[in-house]
């Protein structure tokens, strides 16, 4: 019973932290209000990139939208050619992004021309590029060059592309930029004409504050008036959502977990009990033999502990092999980016914890009845078999 009941509160708990812990990540990768930010997606099938550009060009004559502008997808190669899947971004929403740039880099991306791009490395390479360097690209389906800007500083992070949660496109996508690049072009017009014909960037943009529903509205009716279907996303929207969904007083887990803990609780008090009762004549000649009360009660106590410690750590590990399927999760987080980054500070940082209180909890509860019992209880009483005097 111990067991069980300390593996629903590990599934519970993993879960619940690993969805707060995405949440909060997730929310330090903006650099702006969330509730004024979103994006433009295309639901129509085999839509040209040009009908994206059509909305694009509507969404910048409206004055309540601050900046737009797509992400698309880059490989840089490194010195060694290991390569480095980045995004690739209009400079136009670069402060979307909590990329924490400098006055100094803020001037560059001022300067930038339209057919220019600039790199900013992650604050994990700061040994190993330096500003002004050079890093090697895709260009045209050849290797070309582009310049290195500066590095970026520790915890920077750009936003995910439109689903924020559940999801993650490889190694290389995590919460922060430290183990990563950006790539930071004056306009992303060339990449998009090469584009399959058959598909549609979504578009990122930001408004002014407290106009996304109206700005929103007007979208809507422009795509309508030219026949093109669209969804419209608010990141506020999806973290709100994402909040709710992950609410543990409505999990019906939690509550399983609760009422297994509680039956683990009984049982527990129940047994040493019973325990207590088969025992009471040895317990008498121990208090004979010089024992004391506090030392059978401590006696009772450890063998609680044995019990529940090695359930814990039975059920931590089996929920370990269940998460991760491996027991040694850290190569998975490295392979998957930030898919399981939640889960794995969870259950390695904090699901230890919440088990030792666990443990001690339990073993608090379980060990009252039985410590009443033998305090109540002469030594008279307990060599003759009587439970009580």
């Amino acid at each position: 019973m111990c067991f069980v009941s300390f593996f629903m509160i590990d599934r519970v708990f993993t879960g619940y932290i690993g969805s707060r812990y995405a949440i909060k990540q997730t929310e330090k990768e903006f650099g702006v209000n969330t509730a004024d930010a979103g994006y433009v997606h295309f639901v129509t099938r085999n839509i040209k990139q040009d009908i994206s550009d059509k909305v694009h060009e509507y969404m910048s004559t409206l004055p309540e939208v601050v900046r737009s502008g797509y992400i698309v997808s880059e490989t840089l190669f490194e010195d060694e050619d290991e390569s480095i899947q980045v995004n690739m971004i209009d400079k136009d929403i670069a402060a979307i992004g909590n990329l924490m740039l400098s006055d100094e880099d803020k001037k560059i991306l001022e300067n930038i021309g339209e057919d220019e791009r600039i790199v900013f490395a992650g604050y994990n390479y700061r040994k190993q590029y330096h500003a002004g360097d050079m890093i090697n690209c895709y260009v045209d389906d050849d290797i070309g060059q582009i310049k290195i800007g500066g590095i970026l500083k520790k915890g920077a992070g750009w936003i995910h592309e439109d689903r924020l949660f559940k999801g993650s496109y490889g190694k290389w996508d995590n919460y922060t930029l430290d183990d990563s690049m950006i790539v930071i072009a004056g306009s992303l017009k060339k990449e998009l004409e090469g584009v399959d014909s058959g598909y549609a960037h979504e578009i990122y943009f930001q408004c002014e504050s407290g106009t996304f529903d109206e700005v929103t509205d007007k979208i809507k009716k422009f795509c309508y008036d030219e026949g093109i279907t669209v969804n419209i996303s608010n990141y506020k929207d999806e973290i709100d959502k994402e909040k709710e969904d992950s609410s543990i007083v409505d999990d019906t887990v939690f509550i399983a977990a609760i009422m297994i803990t509680v039956l683990a609780v009984v049982s527990i008090a129940a047994s040493n009990i019973v325990y207590c009762l088969m025992r009471r004549k040895h317990y008498g000649i121990m208090l004979a033999n010089g024992m004391c009360k506090a030392d059978i009660i401590w006696l009772i106590a450890m063998q609680n502990v044995i019990v529940m410690v090695l359930a814990a750590v039975a059920a931590w590990i089996v929920r370990l092999r269940a998460e991760f399927e491996t027991l040694f999760p850290k190569k998975v987080l490295e392979e998957t980016g930030r898919l399981y980054e939640g889960a794995y500070v969870a259950h390695m940082h904090y699901m230890p914890v919440i088990l030792i209180i666990s443990v001690m909890i339990l073993l608090v509860i379980s060990c009252v009845i039985p410590a009443v019992m033998i305090g109540r209880t002469s030594l008279a009483d307990m060599v003759s078999g009587r439970s009580e005097g």
